[in-house]
């Protein structure tokens, strides 16, 4: 066996020991929409379903998790979980975690809950959040490869920045007539205006997060080490209002007119 084919095969086997656990955050209470994660997504085709068992279906064909658990205080999102074999170690989450809070937090609960309590150590820890519907489980896949490969500290999901921070402005008054500067103190004028000319940034997706345990005990989703895997827009929609309700139902019914014409279109080949 040559040098570089031993190096591989050392890697394969160190990947193939590390353990990696999805958790799926979903409380009861949003600011935002009541009972977010009970709310039906699908009825543009004909599939209602609540939001957080798009996430549900998606972790569990995720050959890359070797355990699924979810991390709630609401018995309704408990009993689903159940429903689709998804763990539900403790419950209720602690109140503290059931509030706005870094979720970081709540991960770190997971991870020593989980040592403490079944002597259970995975290298990697996943967050699913549920206001990604659309993920596919090769978009899980895909950044648990990147994390055990390269072995950075944290790999996400990220899309294309269609705002750049060159564009933005903080407020400098709290009246009505808003007195404006730019966020970043540019001066807005010539190429900064042009998109094509700045400089590519990516924007966290919010479907999946992987990383390594270490920071996670440390209450920390990111370390300095920072991998992405970028998703498409139509993927990675996160829904924390009506408007994204609406579109993304816009875009299930899409997809279904999509399927549909191709189906068609094959059987009239035939």
């Amino acid at each position: 066996m040559s040098c570089s084919g031993l190096i591989e095969m050392l890697v394969r086997r160190h990947m193939e020991k590390q353990k990696v656990i999805g958790v799926i955050v979903a409380r009861k209470h949003s600011r935002r929409i009541k009972g977010k994660n009970l709310r039906l997504l699908g009825y543009s085709i004909g599939k209602p379903e609540p939001l957080v068992c798009w996430t549900f279906k998606c972790a569990r064909q995720a050959e890359s998790l070797d355990r699924i658990v979810v991390s709630t205080d609401d018995p309704k999102v408990r009993d689903l979980a159940l429903e689709y074999k998804i763990e539900v170690p403790f419950f209720p989450r602690p109140p503290e975690l059931s509030v706005d809070c870094d979720t970081a937090l709540v991960l770190q609960h997971v991870v020593e809950f989980l040592e403490e309590k079944e002597d259970y150590h995975p290298s990697h820890v996943v967050l699913l959040q549920s206001t990604s519907p659309f993920r596919y489980p090769e978009d899980i896949n895909h950044c648990v490869e990147i994390a055990k490969k390269t072995g950075c500290d944290t790999c996400l999901s990220v899309r294309k920045v269609t705002e750049f921070p060159q564009w933005m402005f903080r407020p400098m008054t709290t009246d009505s007539d808003i007195r404006l500067e730019p966020y970043l103190g540019v001066d807005l004028v010539g190429d900064v205006l042009v998109s094509q000319t700045l400089p590519k940034l990516w924007f966290p997706s919010g479907a999946v997060y992987v990383t390594k345990t270490e920071f996670i005990r440390k209450g920390r989703i990111f370390g300095k080490d920072i991998r992405g895997y970028e998703m498409p827009p139509e993927r990675s929609i996160d829904i924390e209002n009506e408007t994204d309700f609406h579109v993304a139902e816009v875009i299930l019914e899409e997809r279904a007119k999509k399927k549909f014409e191709k189906s068609w279109t094959k059987e009239r080949s035939e």
